[in-house]
């Protein structure tokens, strides 16, 4: 009888082994680390001041910031709806002297004047959030907040994780 002798891995495959397992543990902590929009609310366009007053021509996003608080870089607007895999940063503007409302850029105001509305003339002033010409529930802009800079916790618990699978690696290689 033939008495089997127990095999070892082949120089390296060990080790790919371990390089494969802490690759997909990164690649996973970097996926978790993406933050995600979370949907805040909306506005209609015509919320906005009565255009005669002269309001501020506010971009879409810094309409977001004055309505639901902090700066216009922490939103993403879009015109389809509350689903965030459907955002189109894109936002309902109203445009002085021009009836209905047009789509721009999220991050698009526009004024003639000095950054009023009321400019006086036709194609003078672009604002997402103005009372004139744009009115109604079709011209809704919806609001997603985006969390920069942070970590959320399956991150942080990755990066534990694999400094403990380092910290068993080592031990074992002392034993042996």
């Amino acid at each position: 009888m033939t008495s089997a002798i127990p095999s070892r891995p082949l120089f390296g495959e060990e080790s790919s082994m371990k390089k494969s397992l802490i690759s997909l543990a990164l690649a996973m902590g970097a996926i978790a680390a993406q933050a995600s929009p979370v949907y805040v609310g909306s506005y209609r366009v015509d919320d906005g001041p009565q255009w005669g007053g002269n309001p501020t021509a506010y971009s879409a996003t810094a309409a977001a910031a004055l309505l639901f608080g902090g700066v216009a870089a922490d939103y993403d607007i879009s015109t389809t709806g509350s689903d965030a895999s459907m955002i189109d940063h894109l936002g309902w503007y109203t445009i002085w002297g021009i009836s209905g409302g047009t789509q721009f850029n999220e991050d698009y105001s526009f004024s003639s004047c000095g950054g009023g509305y009321n400019c006086g003339s036709a194609n003078s002033a672009v604002s997402a959030y103005t009372t004139d010409n744009a009115t109604g529930a079709q011209y809704t802009n919806y609001v997603f907040r985006v969390a920069a800079n942070t970590v959320p916790e399956p991150a942080t618990l990755s990066i534990v994780a694999l400094g403990l699978l380092g910290a068993a690696a080592a031990r074992r290689r002392n034993r042996a």
